[in-house]
């Protein structure tokens, strides 16, 4: 069994142990094709929980030949993982890279494995960036929590008859193997949300999760800096992503999903704004990103259906994200 070296320690015996396994079974499937590897957020930092997951980027050499390769290298580790630690795996290439990198991956990352090639490429250009999150924190907004399209607005809870109205719809590993319903897609979702906000209303890249509900009421400051800053305090710090036991506690949480619902709809009254620019857009990466968000998870409102209608844009074969 090859012997795989940490070049920098997570300062986490367990984590160090788990992340040197999933090298090792990326170095056996991929031998002398991956440049290096990458801890992003808590991990990084040694600010995780007992119930964080660890976020890990591969970084290929070369692109891989199709999106099912790239689909089935991300999905590699997870057929394997049998641990309390959750590990999820980034595929990008160093093509990718030479774009620009990633704020998180750029700032907020450590390089445990292989070569440190992010420092050869510039970060990405913040208008990429407030493309990329303003899509993805919609995608979120709909894929995470199963809502129907094309989505209706005002946009409702993912299920208005639950006791957290169907915000809390993910399960986390505890350290006895035991499987919780826990708050981190909470704290996903509206986190991307702020980070979208940060750079189109700010201008500001958020590199490291910790840093977004700070940044937010540095640079925002607005009604929802509060929630923010509550959703991080409460659901991470206090109750570490797990579903609080006394009665108040319960209540406080339903509030707090209460809010989301109000902070969605804030994103998403922005969201449509800036998707009807992107689709009156000239800008030709701009417009396919926004027709093919459009085409796999269509908002139900006639000014967007209406340009779609007469856009003339020629889908790729895949999307461009």
């Amino acid at each position: 069994m090859e012997d795989i070296l940490l070049q920098n320690s997570l300062g986490d015996a367990q984590a160090d142990s788990v992340v040197q396994d999933v090298i090792r079974v990326y170095e056996k499937t991929f031998p002398g094709q991956i440049a290096g590897y990458y801890v992003e957020g808590s991990y990084s930092d040694s600010t995780h929980l007992a119930t964080s997951d660890l976020d890990l980027v591969v970084v290929f050499c070369r692109p891989l030949a199709h999106k099912g390769e790239r689909k089935n290298a991300e999905q590699l580790w997870t057929a394997r993982n049998t641990g309390a630690l959750e590990v999820d795996v980034t595929i990008v290439d160093e093509q990718q890279l030479q774009e620009g990198v990633r704020p998180p991956l750029k700032f907020g990352s450590r390089l445990v494995y292989g070569q440190d090639v992010c420092r050869n490429y510039p970060l990405v250009p913040l208008e990429t960036w407030t493309r990329e999150r303003m899509h993805a924190a919609y995608w979120l907004l709909v894929t995470v929590y199963q809502r129907s399209t094309p989505l209706q607005l005002p946009l409702d809870f993912p299920d208005p008859t639950d006791e957290f109205y169907g915000y809390v719809n993910r399960l986390v590993r505890l350290p006895d193997g035991k499987c919780v319903q826990c708050t981190r897609n909470l704290v996903r979702t509206t986190g991307w949300a702020a980070t979208a906000l940060l750079a189109l209303q700010a201008g500001q890249y958020a590199g490291r999760k910790r840093d977004c509900a700070q940044f937010y009421r540095t640079y925002i400051g607005d009604e929802w800096a509060s929630f923010l800053e509550e959703l991080s305090t409460f659901c991470r710090d206090e109750w570490h992503y797990l579903i609080p036991t006394g009665s108040e506690a319960r209540l406080y949480l339903c509030s707090l999903c209460e809010r989301t619902l109000l902070f969605e709809r804030h994103f998403l009254a922005l969201y449509k704004t800036y998707l009807l620019e992107q689709l009156h857009s000239t800008d030709q990466p701009s417009l396919e990103h926004a027709c093919w968000v459009q085409k796999l998870l269509p908002l139900d409102d006639k000014e967007v259906v209406g340009l779609l209608k007469n856009s003339s844009v020629q889908l790729k074969a895949s999307p461009p994200f």
